[in-house]
């Protein structure tokens, strides 16, 4: 089912606007549930006041929570030392600091045939969840937690691998963090034609069949996820973003709103040019254009999700704008009054999204002080 926007604006995305600077309205989210706190250490190796039997992360309708003193803002650190994350849209966030996290985690125990994720032992994963619980806290279900954990975990490893032997094979460089008989093992496993022949078939296909060793960027978010960009966005705009805002901002050099990175973004963009002028033409007998759901317009323009259950040209973002589907084509009903319950959950999860953001840098200089300090600790002690 399709995500309906916040806002319905009249000004179409070729419109734009100078941004404007505001205040962002920080959420507070009610306590749900006063569940117990966890036996693990804190990341100080402090032990927690109340311990507690922690459940095996398979296990569903076990929370691993803390007790909630006062309101919860996601991206913040918890009284233990843990920081705050919840699952919003199916995505753990805040995003950047539990990806990091989990692949920090990851280095600490690799498996020579942990080929895939697939591949990796029940123990070992077993092992990166309970990690990871001592780094973050939560006020949901461990088995809901753990879901959105494990699918990140999944590309985490994935480009763990892929990073790895990026460098082993441009470079011939070894990751100091992977043991030898990981590396030697994993080596060995990159060389096999099977391996190779994969290997150049995914390559291939993520270059839409163009096989060439220079194939331009796929959008220009650089670095920044695009539930990042579609947060800043928010910002600028002082509301949401539609789809295809975000796909013009990220797919145009230096987000000129103008200049594409290539033919297929371009041919995208003029396809939902004609479909918006095409569906706001006046209605007989009326001099007004109709309104435009412009999400809509978006889907309509891709297509299709592909085999992958993706949406082309939104990466991250896909689950802000439109309801997970087990379908290839998801249907939408047009409607002038949104649910009010399906609003209210939406901006607050937009608004948690954009104080995380303001939060994070602040937060990462916290941890990077607290490593330094215990750095010169341990030359102190030395």
């Amino acid at each position: 089912m399709m995500r309906r926007p916040l806002f319905q604006a009249s000004r179409t995305p070729d419109q734009t606007r100078q941004p404007t600077q505001r205040t962002p309205r920080t959420p507070e989210l009610t306590q749900q549930s006063t569940p117990e706190m966890s036996q693990h250490h804190t990341p100080d190796q402090t032990p927690q006041n109340t311990p507690r039997q922690t459940p095996d992360p398979n296990t569903p309708g076990e929370s691993s929570t803390s007790v909630i003193n006062g309101t919860w803002k996601v991206g913040t650190m918890h009284d233990d030392g843990r920081i705050r994350v919840e699952v919003i849209e199916g995505v753990l966030e805040p995003s950047n600091n539990c990806s990091k996290q989990i692949t920090n985690i990851m280095h600490e125990r690799l498996e020579p045939k942990g080929f895939a994720w697939k591949s990796v032992s029940k123990d070992t994963k077993q092992f990166y969840f309970e990690e990871f619980k001592k780094w973050f806290v939560w006020r949901q279900e461990d088995n809901l937690v753990y879901e959105a954990w494990r699918k990140r975990a999944a590309d985490r490893y994935k480009d763990l691998r892929s990073r790895a032997r990026g460098k082993w094979e441009k470079k011939k460089q070894l990751d100091n963090r992977i043991g030898k008989d990981v590396w030697l093992s994993w080596i060995e496993e990159w060389k096999t034609p099977e391996c190779e022949k994969k290997t150049e078939i995914k390559r291939n296909n993520r270059k839409g069949g163009v096989v060439r060793n220079d194939y331009p960027a796929t959008h220009t978010a650089g670095s920044s996820s695009h539930r990042k960009t579609a947060a800043r966005l928010a910002d600028d705009y002082t509301r949401d973003p539609y789809s295809p805002e975000l796909f013009l901002y990220t797919h145009t050099k230096n987000h000129d709103l103008k200049t594409f990175i290539d033919e297929k973004s371009a041919k995208l963009y003029e396809k939902i040019k004609s479909l918006r002028a095409e569906r706001s033409r006046p209605a007989d007998g009326s001099s007004t254009p109709q309104s435009v759901d412009e999400n809509q317009l978006f889907y309509d323009a891709v297509g299709d999700r592909n085999s992958k259950n993706r949406i082309y040209g939104l990466g991250s973002s896909q689950d802000l704008f439109y309801a997970p589907s087990s379908s290839k084509i998801a249907h939408f009903s047009n409607s002038s009054h949104p649910n009010s319950q399906d609003y209210e959950k939406l901006q607050t999860e937009l608004e948690v999204m954009k104080e995380r953001m303001k939060e994070m840098d602040a937060m990462q200089q916290r941890m990077k002080d607290m490593e330094n300090l215990l750095a010169r600790m341990a030359d102190n002690q030395n």
